[in-house]
């Protein structure tokens, strides 16, 4: 009898701590869409960030690795804008990126905000890229983008 009612008291207990649990407060923050468009010496990597939690979440640095034959090698890579300003369209690097809770951000460049990922060097040798998101608030968010052609 005894262990029946410590047995009860742990299951309610658990029941009781699980219910005063709020969901995780952080960000959530998932790439989707992800299309790589490769040119000479660099590629733009296009995607739509979305940001499932409920702050704010900015990222703040990226990270990429090009895998093929030669193995997997690092990568310059920066976070762009494209404006146009006098008709003339103007590329530049940002320091970070932000997306509101609950929402998406179209990093499409011309397409959504002009936004995007600029990886530079000899991106043609490889297939797929490794990219890691920094954000401000200590996670990193890790996807993999496919050159057209590659697997």
């Amino acid at each position: 009898m005894i262990v029946m009612v410590m047995l009860l008291v742990a299951v309610f207990g658990a029941i009781s701590y699980m219910g005063s649990q709020t969901p995780s407060a952080g960000p959530n923050l998932i790439a989707e869409d992800v299309v790589v468009r490769l040119g000479s010496k660099s590629a733009a990597i296009f995607l739509n960030l979305r940001n499932d939690g409920h702050e704010l979440e900015c990222v703040i640095g990226v990270e990429a690795y090009g895998e093929g034959k030669e193995g997997r090698v690092s990568l310059s890579a920066e976070l762009h804008n494209t404006v146009m300003e006098g008709g003339v369209t103007r590329m530049f690097k940002v320091d970070r990126v932000c997306v509101p809770h609950q929402s998406v951000l179209k990093m499409r460049g011309s397409e959504g905000g002009g936004y995007h990922i600029m990886v530079l060097g000899d991106v043609e040798k490889f297939a797929v890229f490794h990219v890691y998101l920094k954000t401000e608030s200590g996670y990193t968010v890790h996807f993999v983008a496919s050159a057209p052609g590659g697997s």
